[in-house]
């Protein structure tokens, strides 16, 4: 078990361009390649640039080798800059960070595996109970209880060291990334680099899931207040093509500066483009600004290019109606009156967003993830108490111990006699009955999972969670054929979360065998606007089409599924007789 404490040496800026590095991009991408020609070294297969040039702002995908698409699972990582250097080494370093990151959580060399008292027995200092309460801000639930509903569970250990406290301790791995996943990861020129990059992305998700969840108001900034020449250039561009771009200081309490930006292109949307929101995070204001305008460049496809983005942190808004909480809030500030955590030693910054998160009661965890072939440094950082939009705002510690029974036991049996425990401990909870189905159904005894849907439904759920329980259930149901139910089970579910593309994919699926082509068109469509990636439901887009008799659109969506997925053999052999039939 790798064991590495994360330390810090004083780190001075040498780049401070658009974004504030210890080497220039020039530099970062020539050093990133002399990495790669190690023989056993096969994660890049090219880096290019996608943007169409309308905003001249650049936009770089480093297309995945195939190492890196075995261990990452996806074909290309997202790049950004002020400059086409930058934009390159941005995703130069993307790369790095997620191969970095996967690579560490893919062996089990690095994890030693079981529950609390078992690390305890052993002599590790292991990580407080408080922590894990605090991670999902459960504020109901003891230590006691919370150690009885995690006995048995063999969960993955690792070493991490409290930045905070400059402390190494034994961390329950498997908790923290069943709840976070992939938010954490980080890569940079330095160690120093590397943890600035990390603390930023997780309090730029958090703040950001706090003022979504809540639709708070928060202060637009004047974009005259804006002084650093690349952050006007920015500006003045958005304002140059007419596209309406909204920013806001989303810091709330954290005492480091996330800005929050919105755009939309009033010519091309919805047409041809989408409106755009997202956010950034440094010590800096003006570095911030920069940060969230050329990420909506990254996910925009300069608005007039059809482009669709995957939400992440933010919500995608289908309107500016949803959105007035971000363009009129009704409160107003300006750059100077920001926070300002900035240094020219990066050490210095992150020992000053340590300070600020202690302050509001959060110590930040790191655990050194740099591949040892690599050699980039590499972190994940984990800080209890920060909030993701994407996990669920329940305040339960139970719900989430559920759901590593389920990941974390193989046997079937096991898992059974595992929540049963649980149930012991904590009695009619909706979150064990849905994870007793949820057994099944990964059993495919879909008609004995349903009753615990059915039951979980009952049992008062938390209203975020509604939309997972109906998913399964529409799953289970359509399984066994009852579509009809199963349509009314998934409708349910998009009204309580209409962003949810497993819903639409499902309910497209039910339409499909029920002959019903041109709602099942309207289902996948929507599954393909809320996830841009989703091959399978282009591909589903194909197979309707043909059902309709129209050619030339079905012979467009496998087309684009297959470039996606060159792997779907059923997409390739109805593309194959499509052409073989127009060339008669």
């Amino acid at each position: 078990m790798k064991k590495q404490k994360v330390t810090f040496s004083d780190c001075l800026k040498t780049f401070t361009i658009d974004q504030d590095k210890a080497i220039s991009p020039e530099e970062t991408v020539k050093r990133f390649y002399a990495k790669l020609e190690k023989p056993n070294i096969k994660i890049l297969s090219e880096v290019k640039r996608i943007d169409n040039g309308r905003l001249d702002i650049p936009v770089y995908f480093s297309v995945c080798g195939e190492d890196a698409v075995n261990i990452i699972g996806t074909k290309k990582q997202m790049g950004k800059g002020a400059s086409p250097m930058q934009a390159k080494a941005s995703a130069c370093m993307e790369l790095a960070e997620r191969f970095s990151f996967f690579s560490f959580k893919n062996s089990a060399a690095n994890f030693i595996t079981g529950d609390y008292a078992a690390m305890r027995s052993q002599g590790y200092p292991v990580m407080e109970l408080h922590y894990l309460l605090q991670s999902v801000h459960d504020e109901k639930t003891d230590e006691a209880t919370l150690e009885r509903l995690l006995a048995e569970i063999p969960m993955q250990w690792t070493w991490a060291t409290n930045i905070t406290k400059n402390e190494e301790v034994l961390i329950p791995f498997s908790w923290f990334y069943a709840i976070n996943e992939f938010n954490g990861p980080s890569a940079g020129n330095t160690y120093e680099e590397a943890a600035l990059q990390g603390i930023s992305e997780i309090v730029e998700r958090h703040v950001c899931s706090v003022i979504t969840h809540n639709q708070m108001a928060t202060p637009t900034i004047d974009p005259d207040s804006v002084q650093d020449p690349v952050a006007r250039k920015l500006i003045d561009t958005f304002e140059k093509n007419g596209i309406q771009l909204y920013l806001n200081d989303f810091s709330l309490n954290t005492g480091i500066c996330t800005v929050g930006a919105l755009a939309v292109d009033p010519a091309t949307f919805p047409e041809k483009s989408e409106i755009v929101y997202t956010a950034g995070t440094t010590p800096d204001a003006e570095k911030a600004i920069i940060r969230a305008i050329t990420e909506v460049a990254q996910l925009a496809g300069d608005f007039n290019s059809n482009s669709n983005y995957v939400a992440s942190g933010l919500p995608k808004p289908l309107s500016l109606a949803e959105v007035e909480y971000v363009t009129n809030p009704g409160l107003h500030t300006t750059v100077s009156r920001m926070n300002d955590l900035s240094h020219n030693n990066i050490k210095v910054e992150v020992e000053n967003c340590t300070a600020a998160l202690e302050k509001i009661g959060m110590d930040i965890f790191m655990i050194d993830v740099a591949h040892e072939d690599l050699e980039i440094p590499a972190l994940y950082t984990i800080i209890p108490g920060a909030h993701f939009r994407e996990r669920s705002m329940i305040r339960s510690v139970g719900l989430f111990a559920a759901k590593l029974v389920v990941e974390l036991i193989d046997n079937p049996g096991e898992i059974e006699e595992a929540l049963d425990r649980m149930s012991e401990v904590s009695p009619d909870t909706y979150y064990v009955e849905f994870y007793r189905g949820r057994n099944l159904f990964n059993l495919e005894l879909y008609e004995e999972a349903l009753p615990h849907f059915e039951k979980s439904l009952l049992l008062d759920p938390e209203k975020e969670d509604l939309p997972y329980i109906y998913s399964y259930q529409g799953n289970c149901l359509s399984k066994i054929g009852q579509y009809d139910a199963a349509i009314a089970a998934l409708i349910k579910g998009c009204h309580e979360d209409d962003e949810r593309p497993d819903l639409y994919n499902l309910l497209g699926v039910c339409y499909f065998k029920k002959e019903l082509y041109e709602k099942a068109i309207e289902c996948f469509k929507r599954a393909v606007d809320l996830n841009p990636t989703s091959a399978m439901d282009y591909a589903n887009l194909g197979v309707n089409y043909a059902k309709l008799g129209k050619d030339n659109e079905a012979v467009q969506f496998f087309t684009l599924a297959l470039t996606l997925d060159s792997s779907l053999d059923f997409a390739q052999d109805y593309l194959d007789r499509l052409l073989a039939e127009k060339q008669k």
